[in-house]
């Protein structure tokens, strides 16, 4: 007992000073009146993004809710790291859409549970077989084992996407989980003919992001800062607000979506970031009150149920991973390989030293 309260009086006086910062910081953070920042990046995780700062009352809508009178058609999907080798990983993927009409599920398509072995012998043609198959082209270059799973896992997402638009009329709407903005995943050319054949077809194609990697100044993230600003004209309202405008898709044409956050239930504690496909002639209300009619599962409130049940559909569960990690196991004994080789290549010494805190 001595010790633990030594080493806690050795953690307190090394970091206090640390903790202060920090704690500074996050005030800092919440308090920000956000000025012009453009954030850019190699790293594609972060998007380079003109905002309009001067947000006032004016800025803000309020939702007025209605029932669809079309379909909503969803697609998401999942992926797991099952073992990690020193130069390869085992992984799984699953692909899910649904398709409702009001509260009724209509259909649904879930694309079986894929497991791939990815190394640095076979990735660079994995990579570019999957992505000929849904642009039609050669990738300029494949990416690292790391990001190679939820690669395969986003192309498979658009390809079902893209399925999924050919089913929809005039009047429905196609929700996908994520931005419309394009990168690597999907490029630019697929995600234009996706975006033009859903605004041809009179199909409102949408995006619901459930994070965002989108700064408002040099500190705040972009939806808290935003929902703070809500509060002071909406309170306990239901919400939206368009962020982006039209100098963003001049000078960033990636960006094929019109974005916005809102906040699509009233007690919600949380907001989102939504992309309105920037073609589609849409009154903007009209895509809120739908979205604001599909998020009152009190399960997930706030949230789209149909994007919630795409993604329990396709959610790679902890005892599906122990459940594979288990059968790939049982193999390996079964052809020859030993507990000492098989240890030597997926027994991670640093995971031993840090056990108390995985159990």
């Amino acid at each position: 007992m001595e010790d633990k309260k030594e080493k806690m009086l050795d953690i307190d006086e090394t970091i206090d000073e640390e903790i202060n910062y920090a704690i500074s910081f996050i005030r800092e953070a919440l308090d920000q009146k956000p000025s012009y920042i453009e954030v850019d990046s190699e790293d594609e995780a972060k998007e380079p993004l003109i905002l309009n700062k001067n947000l006032d009352e004016l800025s803000f809508h309020k939702i007025e809710e209605q029932e669809p009178k079309g379909r909503v058609g969803v697609v998401d999907g999942g992926s797991a790291t099952v073992l990690k080798g020193r130069s390869f990983l085992i992984g799984v993927y699953r692909v899910s859409a649904v398709i409702y009409r009001g509260r009724k599920k209509l259909d649904q398509k879930v694309i079986p549970l894929q497991l791939k072995v990815i190394s640095q012998a076979n990735l660079s043609q994995m990579y570019a077989s999957t992505y000929y198959d849904l642009v039609g082209e050669e990738p300029s270059k494949a990416p690292g084992t790391e990001k190679i799973l939820d690669r395969l896992r986003n192309f498979t997402e658009w390809k079902l996407t893209q399925k999924l638009l050919d089913q929809l009329e005039s009047g429905d709407m196609l929700l996908v989980d994520g931005s419309l903005k394009a990168s690597i995943a999907p490029p630019y050319n697929f995600l234009l003919k996706l975006a033009q054949k859903a605004k041809d077809k009179g199909v409102h194609l949408v995006g619901v992001s459930k994070t965002s990697t989108i700064y408002w100044g040099d500190k705040s993230s972009l939806i808290p800062a935003v929902m703070k600003k809500a509060e002071n004209f909406l309170p306990n309202s239901k919400w939206f607000c368009q962020i982006s405008d039209q100098r963003l898709h001049v000078k960033s044409p990636g960006y094929l979506g019109k974005i916005y956050v809102a906040k699509l239930k009233a007690s919600s504690d949380f907001a989102f970031r939504v992309d309105i496909n920037q073609l589609d002639p849409v009154d903007v209300n009209l895509i809120f009150s739908i979205l604001s009619f599909f998020a009152g599962d009190p399960a997930f409130l706030g949230y789209p149920y149909p994007l919630a049940e795409a993604h329990n559909l396709s959610r790679i569960t902890l005892s599906e991973i122990e459940d594979i990690r288990y059968k790939l196991q049982s193999k390996a004994f079964e052809k020859g390989v030993t507990t000492t080789d098989w240890d030597l290549l997926f027994v991670d010494f640093h995971e031993l030293l840090n056990a108390d805190l995985n159990r």
